[in-house]
């Protein structure tokens, strides 16, 4: 039970880390882009998340916030089925 728990704890981490980056990431792309073409704070779905993920490396070619973000995702999904295993999701 405590696994489940500190990973549920891991899971919300991840997704509050990477919202941060992704809030970051808007920023320094709308610095860059004119007016029309400035990404807005909401209304956030898969497509327009490739939008800004593709703006960004094209304007930053040696950032790393992009990947950063993918890292999180993926550490919260790993969390997310540590927490189903051990709460025994996976079970006999």
């Amino acid at each position: 039970m405590i696994i489940g728990i500190a990973a549920i704890g891991g899971v919300s981490l991840c997704g509050l880390l990477s919202t941060l980056l992704s809030a970051k990431m808007v920023n320094q792309v709308n610095k860059k882009l004119p007016m029309d073409l400035q990404f807005s704070p909401l209304g956030w779905h898969p497509v327009k998340t490739l939008r800004l993920h593709r703006e960004y490396q094209k304007l930053y070619p040696g950032g790393q916030l992009v990947l950063q973000v993918r890292l999180l995702i993926a550490s919260a999904f790993a969390s997310l089925l540590l927490c189903a295993w051990a709460l025994g999701f996976f079970g006999k």
